[in-house]
């Protein structure tokens, strides 16, 4: 099992073409889990707020049988990853989330991370 550490947020960067004007704004995050590196962002649709995200390895791994497990509000939402370790997920709120990825019977773990 890995537990992922935060690397980079990008709502804690400010520059002259970055404004944070609203609660509603885009980011994106890196976390270090062990030899994995997970990548997301939230993205602001006319539906609602979408989870993106990429697992990235640095050894030779097959996502063909994957998958992310979601958890918000108390239940689990489960989702294969597609063969080049990306998800996106549509989001029913914006309340603490944690994340699992099963990957060839690993399990990287990012607990409890804000999404607004």
């Amino acid at each position: 099992m890995h537990r992922a550490i935060l690397v980079m947020d990008s709502r804690k960067v400010r520059t002259p073409l970055r404004r944070q004007t609203s609660s509603r704004s885009n980011w994106s995050q890196l976390y270090q889990a062990g030899p994995y590196h997970v990548d997301l962002s939230l993205k602001w649709e006319e539906a609602g707020a979408r989870l993106v995200g990429q697992v990235i390895s640095r050894e030779r791994v097959s996502f063909e049988l994957a998958q992310v497990f979601v958890k918000q509000n108390a239940a689990w939402v489960k989702m294969p990853l597609d063969l080049a370790g990306r998800f996106s997920l549509l989001l029913a709120s914006l309340e603490d989330c944690s994340l699992e990825f099963h990957i060839q019977g690993e399990v990287v773990i990012l607990d409890g991370f804000e999404l607004s």
